[in-house]
């Protein structure tokens, strides 16, 4: 049959009523006396399954059996092999219109090297020492301060004062470091408790396709899913043994947790690495969305779009969130190109978390976008801005309007924002500070509890390196240039005195540079790696983003998530262009001000401004940010130019 022809079978209501699988046991069931094995293959005439000793053939590994499967009810085969198989590898051969097969397990919860053959787990004996008392830690999203990375990029530069055997691995995150182990200067998670981040946004650690586990000479973000619910090679000290990755994984995650620190798992359900997966040889076609010639929707830009409208892809997508968030203690999800995934999908992910014990407090927010159009059926609707009030109110968003309101479009790296000498920006950023996207948008946030603000992410150029491509246009991108510094500051300050939840990529807040590479998804890993040095550099510019998440979490007016909160911003008219001013009066008994006056200065030059009535303190100035600042202003002051400024009436 054609493709075409199965889009018209699985499409249809006969064949979803009969094939459907309500059961959660696919995959391998382990107990020390038998496993269980259960593959979906309705369209499979055959399934047999092969036993391995080694996860691939260059290990010197055997085949131990092979033996058919039984046809059971809904499309299911199964199989019951007595023993204590921990350890053991397998495959299952798919016979379907007379050829064979041979492919991974998609429900599979471990894998040898590079994803090749699954294993079969006793996933009590991966548990680390005190995993038991590990759990989920949840920090009250109103005071959340977000910090995107990737695992090899944490720790690869030696200067992280990382153990050589332990750079770019899970287990770095284990190590308490220095700069240079000089035993002064925190690096990683001791570093991360110096800002202040409440959760870290790990960039995708399942495992994936592009990094060849058994060298690990190459680097990549990851977005090219194999394995979907075991973690990647890579990153593990042994990626011969899959119950290391497993082991080590948890490790980290326990660390973060004991550091207080949440985490979040970055996951990319819309796309495989290729068309020939695991998900096609087991059941061709299903697993992808077609139109209806047969061809595969490319809405992600990777030429094979999943179908999360299918009952079984559904299915498959909230099980395995379900999980990484019991099995790992995941505190929360970033879906990849969220906008490829029907609204009813998202729903009943979070409807199943909120079910889950301690589920309802699990973070989920996506990509409210699409690479390109993707065809949903009649009747669905994908999950992009346009349709962001028929998600669930606990699903989140990025607020790219915000983004590049505040900087500048990503795709245009000369073209400036806001804080980098766009002009008429101004209505923008008050929309921004409202928890708002742009005014065109004709479907807006139920409250600010859906909106991440942000300035930059692993996507497009860092911060720095937009502000230099935009400003001074000279490729240097190692020069503390003052007004770099200066837009830098502000832009932190509008993303964090703004209403919705504040996020950043990783070394934002100390200058970071891939010297001007926006997509650097596969270059090398010297380029894509935390410089420590530079962090160290750049320091001041680390403690006033510190100093501003601190005020942030003191005033309602600013943490405040729900849907009131957009009224208590009162905006100055009478300022001059590039100038954005509000004042918030406190609320008696929750707040540590009577009143809060926030000016963005945009101008390359100081404005004057004058304040209501009273005494005020300045705590936020062109080059600090501080609770505690004692510093006196009355009447008419100087904002200095490219600078936030906040007074407080204590």
């Amino acid at each position: 049959m054609t493709a075409g022809a199965w889009k018209e079978v699985f499409d249809s209501e006969q064949f979803n009523r009969k094939y459907t699988y309500t059961g959660n046991d696919l995959g391998a069931s382990y107990s020390r006396e038998k496993t269980v094995f259960k593959v979906w293959a309705p369209t499979a005439d055959k399934v047999s399954l092969q036993l391995y000793t080694a996860g691939s053939d260059k290990e010197g590994g055997r085949l131990l059996l092979c033996t058919q499967m039984r046809q059971a009810e809904q499309g299911v085969y199964e199989i019951s092999i007595e023993g204590d198989l921990h350890g053991v590898y397998y495959t299952y051969m798919v016979t379907a219109d007379d050829q064979t097969t041979e492919t991974g397990d998609i429900y599979a919860r471990a894998a040898g090297v590079n994803g090749a053959r699954s294993m079969v787990v006793d996933l009590r004996r991966t548990d680390p020492a005190g995993w038991e008392q590990d759990g989920h830690v949840f920090h009250p999203l109103e005071k959340s301060q977000i910090w995107e990375v990737h695992i090899g990029d944490f720790s690869q530069d030696p200067a992280s004062g990382v153990s050589w055997a332990h750079r770019g691995k899970y287990l770095a995150f284990t190590e308490h470091t220095t700069l240079n182990s000089d035993g002064i200067h925190p690096t990683c998670v001791d570093y991360l408790k110096k800002l202040g981040i409440t959760h870290i946004h790990l960039l995708p650690a399942f495992d994936y396709g592009s990094t060849d586990e058994r060298t690990c000479d190459t680097f990549n973000w990851g977005y090219d899913p194999l394995n979907y619910n075991v973690p990647e090679g890579s990153y593990a000290t042994d990626p011969f043994h899959g119950e290391v990755r497993i082991r080590e994984f948890k490790e980290m995650v326990a660390a973060l947790h004991k550091a207080g620190i949440s985490v979040i798992m970055d996951v990319v359900y819309n796309h495989t690495a290729t068309r020939d997966s695991f998900f096609q040889y087991t059941v061709p076609y299903y697993y992808y969305r077609l139109h209806p010639d047969g061809t595969y929707a490319d809405g992600s830009a990777c030429g094979n779009d999943t179908a999360s409208e299918r009952p079984m892809f559904r299915n498959y997508m909230i099980e395995s969130v379900l999980y990484w968030a019991n099995e790992y203690h995941i505190d929360g999800f970033r879906f990849d190109l969220m906008g490829l995934h029907d609204t009813d999908t998202m729903n009943a992910i979070r409807k199943a978390l909120n079910e889950a014990d301690g589920g309802a407090q699990i973070f989920l927010y996506g990509e409210p976008w699409t690479a390109a159009e993707s065809p949903l059926p009649k009747g669905s609707y994908p999950s992009v801005k346009a349709q962001i009030q028929r998600l669930d109110k606990g699903i989140a968003v990025f607020n790219d309007d915000t983004r590049d309101a505040v900087k500048g479009p990503y795709d245009k790296l000369a073209v400036a924002g806001f804080v980098n000498g766009m002009q008429d920006q101004e209505e923008k950023i008050r929309r921004a500070v409202c928890g708002l996207f742009d005014k065109e948008e004709k479907s807006q946030p139920l409250s600010p509890a859906q909106i991440l603000n942000y300035v930059s992410a692993h996507d497009n150029s860092t911060l720095w390196d937009k502000l230099v491509d935009s400003v001074k246009k000279d490729g240097d991108y190692e020069t503390k240039h003052t007004d770099l510094l200066a837009m830098n500051r502000l832009a932190a300050a509008i993303v964090r005195l703004s209403a919705g939840i504040p996020f950043m990529q990783a070394g934002e807040e100390a200058g970071r540079t891939k010297q001007g590479e926006d997509n650097s998804y596969n270059l090398s890993k010297q380029l894509n790696q935390l410089d420590w040095q530079r962090m160290y550099r750049f320091r001041d510019l680390a403690d006033y983003y510190c100093g501003l998440q601190q005020i942030r979490n003191c005033f309602s007016g600013f943490y405040d998530l729900s849907e009131q909160v957009r009224q208590r911003p009162q905006f100055y008219t009478d300022v001059p262009a590039g100038v954005v001013a509000y004042t918030m009066d406190g609320i008696q008994g929750t707040d540590p001000w009577k009143k809060v006056t926030v000016v963005f200065n945009a101008n390359a030059g100081s404005v004057a401004f004058t304040l209501d009535a009273g005494e005020h303190r300045q705590i936020v100035t062109e080059r600090e940010a501080d609770a505690d600042n004692r510093k006196k202003a009355v009447g008419t002051v100087e904002i200095a130019g490219i600078s936030a400024a906040v007074f407080v009436m204590d």
